[in-house]
């Protein structure tokens, strides 16, 4: 073989091995990108996936993998678009309604969530992943008897399913049948040890039962197990405050904002904690950043705040009891760290005031009769009254505002 010839085969060749690289299906880029991502090469994967897309703009498996991507890092109007895309190109494909569902139920679309899961359920009744996560929308909905049916539909898909026994469990709460809830959430655990989701669900529910220890320990393992969960730093911080510690709860409510500053529900329960401790401007600021982070805030709670803010208005909350000696042990009690809100539902002969702790609410000067309003006026904020006697009983009042 002359030189000639022999340069000519070897970029015969050449052309024919690169041309083999170049002709690579979508469905082999897809399968790369997957690997790729799999071994933590995401940035790889996603333009492995791009590729596959722009080869072949019809081929709905590479739509749906790009789009989970995006799902997982919080990318959501992305994701749905590529989903829908996905299922342009096959509007049967149960992967792409079930993944559409996850999105648009992060998107806060609670209705058109629970849509997309039955429609993937519709077209695939042997889907248990869509049965978890149609039961996991429906307890978010409030539905918890047909949560309920959905989970126990996934157990028997897949008997061996963590998530199946949360969800059932979460149903079971939501029915007020806490032993149940309870038996789940343990063996959801016994099945996936380090569920973070399954952890803080089970103390919520000892939460739910005022086992106020029991749940502290829960949210304290859960962030043992993972320090960025937001959730467990609000979980905790609400199980603190329902303890009766309210500064101990601010502090993880704010270690939940370190983590994610624009998280709502920590904005809100910030602003309450700061409402139970009269300290009303803060209370308004977090309401307001809940707000801005898109959490719908109470309408009656704003206007407390704004009337709490206005000079105008008083606010203070009572107990009334038959005798002077049941007055002066309230007096007692509270002296010794006792919650005057649990005393007012406890020993309160005003049932109205009573179950909202004792509470009166804002009222302006003139508002109330002379003897009321003078023994409030005289006390100061934060402080207890002297025991006020009238014809209706013995008074203990606390002035909040």
């Amino acid at each position: 073989m002359n030189r000639f010839v022999f340069v000519v085969l070897i970029f015969v060749l050449g052309g024919l091995f690169a041309g083999r690289v170049y002709s690579q299906t979508a469905e082999e880029l897809n399968q790369q990108a997957v690997e790729q991502i799999a071994s933590g090469k995401v940035n790889e994967g996603i333009e492995m996936l791009k590729k596959a897309i722009a080869m072949d703009s019809t081929f709905a498996v590479s739509y749906i993998n790009l789009g989970f991507i995006y799902y997982s890092n919080n990318l959501l109007q992305q994701a749905a678009s590529l989903y829908a895309k996905a299922l342009q190109l096959e509007p049967e494909n149960a992967q792409a309604h079930n993944n559409m569902g996850a999105t648009l139920l992060a998107a806060g679309d609670l209705r058109r969530a629970i849509y997309e899961y039955k429609l993937a359920i519709q077209i695939r009744p042997d889907y248990a992943e869509a049965h978890n996560n149609l039961s996991f929308a429906l307890n978010q909905a409030g539905a918890f008897d047909l949560a309920l049916e959905e989970a126990e539909e996934a157990l028997k898909l897949k008997p061996q399913s963590a998530g199946a026994y949360n969800n059932r469990g979460m149903a079971q709460g939501g029915k007020g049948e806490f032993a149940k809830a309870e038996a789940d959430f343990k063996k959801a655990l016994e099945l996936s040890p380090q569920a973070v989701t399954v952890i803080n669900n089970l103390g919520s529910l000892y939460r739910s039962q005022g086992k106020y220890d029991q749940s502290i320990q829960a949210h304290e393992k859960a962030i043992a197990i993972d320090t960025l969960n937001v959730e467990s730093y609000n979980n905790l911080g609400l199980s603190v405050m329902n303890k009766g510690n309210t500064e101990d709860a601010l502090k993880w409510f704010g270690k939940a904002l370190a983590v994610a500053p624009n998280y709502a529900v920590a904005h809100n329960n910030i602003s309450y904690a700061y409402y139970t401790m009269l300290n009303y401007s803060m209370a308004m600021q977090h309401a307001k950043a809940a707000e801005r982070h898109g959490l719908k805030i109470s309408e009656q709670y704003l206007e407390d705040l704004g009337k709490a803010l206005d000079p105008e208005y008083l606010r203070a909350r009572h107990i009334l009891v038959k005798t002077r000696a049941e007055a002066d042990a309230i007096i007692s009690k509270l002296s010794e760290g006792a919650g005057f809100s649990n005393l007012a539902k406890e020993q309160s002969l005003d049932k109205n005031s009573a179950s909202r702790g004792g509470d009166l609410g804002y009222f302006k000067k003139g508002d109330m009769s002379a003897e009321f309003e003078q023994a409030i006026l005289n006390t100061p904020v934060g402080k207890l009254s002297a025991v006020l006697e009238t014809k209706l009983g013995f008074h203990i009042f606390e002035r909040l505002k």
